[in-house]
């Protein structure tokens, strides 16, 4: 089995990782992740809980780098409250040593808490369309 080290996954993630007991990597995360930590555009497809988010997040915490500046520099879109709790939930884990900030921005919560974690600079925006659209407007 490939392990996410085998992927050249940066260190601090391995190990954020692994403290959840995480090292052999899905297929769909073997197959993504090389391809995308250079920086090339995937599609990828494949059933529920086998990994995908880890197969493209992985690559976007790590192509940021240790200390981003502020600011949103990648936007995950979500289709429901549920998975975007799950996507914020594996990217806050992702980026546990780096100085990367992660925001989920969903309806069912107050507007204020998600513009403050927005304007004090994250720099992942996990949302669903509505909210999105909502915090978009003029």
């Amino acid at each position: 089995m490939t392990t996410f080290a085998d992927l050249g996954v940066d260190q601090d993630i391995l190990d954020a990782l692994a403290h959840k007991g995480i090292v052999d990597a899905f297929p769909i995360q073997e197959q993504t992740i090389p391809l995308s930590l250079p920086g090339q555009d995937i599609i990828g497809q494949a059933k529920t809980g086998t990994g995908k988010t880890f197969g493209f997040g992985i690559p976007v915490v790590q192509r940021l780098g240790a200390h981003p500046e502020p600011g949103v520099k990648a936007l995950i879109v979500v289709p429901t409250r549920e998975l975007a709790v799950q996507v914020y939930e594996d990217m806050d884990l992702l980026t546990q040593g780096r100085a990367t900030s992660v925001v989920a921005i969903y309806g069912g919560k107050a507007y204020e808490g998600q513009i403050e974690q927005l304007q004090a600079g994250a720099q992942i925006v996990v949302g669903t369309p509505g909210r999105l659209i909502d915090l978009a407007g003029p």
